[in-house]
């Protein structure tokens, strides 16, 4: 995890409380990208890597091109495997990273008990 001292004190909080209401999830590792990076594994279906095809390159034009202009905005990205990865906007305020933190945690839960 490569988050900063006051996000990992807020996930290890809001993991408590995610398990203490009753989700069970994977371990579920953070990381912070930037724009670039998450517009890059959003453009490849929210896979980090993945065969090539020009596809996936129109796809990162077109979510680059709608961050820069203030269209949309991803707040995170959610690898469902196990352990589960969740890739974060390293831009977002730490209000936001701690929505998006409990946010994941339910996207996990779901992950490991969706038959």
């Amino acid at each position: 995890m490569n988050l900063p001292y006051e996000l990992e004190r807020a996930r290890i909080e809001i993991e408590q409380y995610a398990r203490k209401v009753g989700l069970d999830f994977y371990h579920t590792i953070f990381e912070l990208i930037d724009c670039d990076q998450m517009n890059e594994i959003a453009s490849y279906g929210g896979f980090p890597t993945r065969y090539p095809h020009w596809r996936f390159g129109m796809e990162y034009e077109e979510m680059r091109k709608g961050y820069t202009y203030g269209l949309h905005k991803i707040y995170e990205m959610v690898i469902n495997n196990d352990p589960c990865y969740a890739y974060m906007m390293g831009s977002n305020k730490l209000v936001d990273q701690k929505l998006v933190m409990a946010h994941v945690f339910a996207h996990c839960d779901f992950f490991k008990n969706n038959v």
